[in-house]
């Protein structure tokens, strides 16, 4: 409970940009409308068969892969450019912020933990959690483009889009401390994968994908247990509203994690099969 007695109380976060849409974008209706409406726009549009990506078609030999005007292809590039670089900079504030709150202040770990204080929210995690929410509307884009070069969008790409725009509403919501998880970690991962996308958009082929999808699992497994983690430390999560952003959060991973794990088995488990017995012939 907060100090004057308002349980999850909505205030408005210093400093950010457009404070005047803030209520509207903390509206639960919100995210759930547009995690709805983008769900039901790609299984209305998703192709049933679609083209594979120049990386793909090139690794199975084939020639059904996706192509894209000179101008089309500069956008993709900048789009995914200008993900990486807004990436970067939410994972060094967030992780400065953390250094700053909870290794240069004379105050115990389980309060640092917690940010019994909020001296964690107020320096960084307000401010760029609330940034990082707002950028997974944008991140549709990916799904826009995916349907534009005529490949099919996936069950994990439409699951991993919506449900970020519904954990990352909560967590800021309800000031959850835990969310610092998904900002930091999220954030750093977006770093590497955006890159990736817009080297291999403009034809490059950057080896590691795989090893990529093993950091995304990674991280899903490290920030699962760190979230559960809030729910058992004492006096940790102080409202409804946090312990709800929690495990609405790690209910969300959960299948996410299985998908990921899934495209991976499907996906690299195929290669490594064929290249064994492609060796051993």
């Amino acid at each position: 409970m907060s100090v004057d007695g308002v349980i999850d109380q909505l205030t408005t976060i210093p400093n950010i940009p457009f404070p005047e849409y803030y209520e509207f974008f903390m509206d639960w209706k919100t995210p759930v409308a547009i995690a709805s409406t983008y769900a039901l726009t790609i299984h209305l549009l998703n192709p049933k068969s679609g083209k594979l990506s120049r990386v793909e078609a090139k690794k199975q030999g084939v020639a059904n892969a996706s192509s894209s005007s000179k101008l089309f292809t500069a956008f993709i590039f900048l789009h995914n450019l200008a993900l990486a670089v807004y990436s970067m900079i939410t994972f060094y504030n967030m992780a400065s912020g953390m250094r700053r709150s909870w290794f240069q202040r004379d105050v115990e770990m389980h309060d640092a933990y917690c940010d019994k204080d909020e001296n964690l929210w107020d320096d960084s995690l307000g401010y760029w959690g609330y940034l990082f929410y707002l950028s997974k509307f944008y991140e549709v884009i990916d799904t826009a483009i995916i349907l534009l070069k005529g490949r099919r969008s996936s069950l994990l790409q439409t699951y991993h889009h919506s449900g970020a725009m519904l954990t990352m509403w909560a967590g800021i919501r309800y000031k959850a401390t835990p969310i610092w998880i998904f900002v930091l970690f999220n954030s750093f991962v977006h770093s590497v994968m955006y890159c990736y996308y817009a080297a291999t958009s403009v034809g490059l082929h950057p080896p590691g994908k795989r090893y990529l999808t093993s950091i995304q699992i990674t991280q899903f497994l490290v920030g699962m247990s760190l979230a559960i983690s809030y729910l058992f430390v004492p006096s940790c999560l102080d409202t409804p509203g946090q312990r709800f952003a929690v495990s609405i959060n790690v209910g969300y991973l959960l299948p996410l994690t299985y998908l990921f794990v899934d495209f991976a088995r499907r996906t690299y488990g195929k290669r490594l099969a064929a290249a064994a017995s492609k060796k051993a012939n």
